[in-house]
């Protein structure tokens, strides 16, 4: 028997930070939805070609603008066009934008905030004040403007969405480590003579980890919205690639009459960042080590 307490005193002792944040996340009614709502909008995107009941582009003059119906569940468009299959490959476009995207300003965003504030002094003010220009300005002007000025596809829109996107993670990540650099095993790291590209990777950012994932998660939802909002200004992917906001661009007109045509597309942007900031609220409570019981 008492080898069995010491046994589960030393499992107890053994549980990580991922374990613990785990469990409690599991606990969280409302996270857990978030969490299933991303996991079946990526199934839809990955296996869009089997899951679509018809071509996206497929056109019919004869079903132009039809109610929803057992033929096209959620309508046709201005060319007869089937709306749910659009919808389901616009999820590609709008999960691709929203990863991407994080991924990029993610990698901006942390080497920028690391070296800012492991070095302080000038570097730390020429990053920060660089960051606060691009902040001064309105984001979705910028945006605009840099999406006119690169021209269309889609890879621009990656451009666009990151050079906006990376000033929030950089001040996240200078805030912690500023406050990580002055701890004892970092100060212990220098007296080693550990280079110091190693302390920022090894040692200092895997401490930064758990609010970069909260806001990469975030993040993620901003993305999708600001890809919606640039394709709803026809500034997105080009037509006849189907995204989401330029499909409720072209039912803008038929919205007294066939308000299905804007309703389900705008269903699914809500549905979308709906599920990612209800995960991230999750994640942030998890992850924060105060709550831990």
């Amino acid at each position: 028997m008492e080898n069995t307490n010491v046994l589960d005193v030393k499992m107890e002792k053994g549980r990580s930070l991922w374990y613990d944040s785990w469990q409690r996340l599991k606990k969280n009614p409302t996270a857990m939805f978030g969490l299933f709502l991303i996991i079946f909008l990526g199934f839809v995107a990955i296996f869009a070609p089997l899951l679509a009941p018809y071509d996206p582009n497929k056109i019919s003059l004869r079903e132009n603008v039809d109610p929803p119906s057992r033929a096209h569940w959620f309508g046709t468009d201005y060319y007869g066009r089937d709306i749910l299959s659009r919808i389901i490959y616009g999820s590609r476009i709008s999960m691709t934008v929203g990863f991407v995207v994080q991924f990029i300003t993610l990698v901006i965003g942390v080497t920028l905030g690391a070296v800012a504030g492991y070095f302080g002094g000038k570097v730390d003010m020429l990053i920060m004040r660089f960051t606060d220009v691009i902040m001064s300005f309105p984001g979705l002007l910028l945006i605009i403007a840099m999406r006119v000025a690169l021209g269309p596809g889609l890879f621009n829109v990656f451009i666009a969405l990151s050079v906006v996107g990376w000033t929030g993670k950089a001040r996240l990540v200078r805030s912690q480590v500023l406050a990580i650099r002055e701890q004892d095993f970092v100060e212990a790291a220098r007296a080693l003579g550990v280079k110091t590209h190693r302390i920022i990777i090894r040692h200092i950012l895997p401490n930064c980890i758990a609010p970069m994932i909260v806001s990469v998660t975030m993040g993620i939802a901003g993305a999708i919205m600001s890809e919606a909002g640039l394709s709803f200004l026809g500034l997105g992917v080009q037509k006849p690639i189907p995204s989401w906001g330029s499909i409720i661009n072209e039912g803008l007109q038929y919205i007294r009459v066939a308000p299905w045509y804007t309703l389900f597309p705008g269903f699914a942007i809500a549905l979308t960042v709906l599920g990612f900031n209800l995960l991230g609220d999750g994640l942030r409570d998890a992850l924060d080590p105060r709550l831990k019981h």
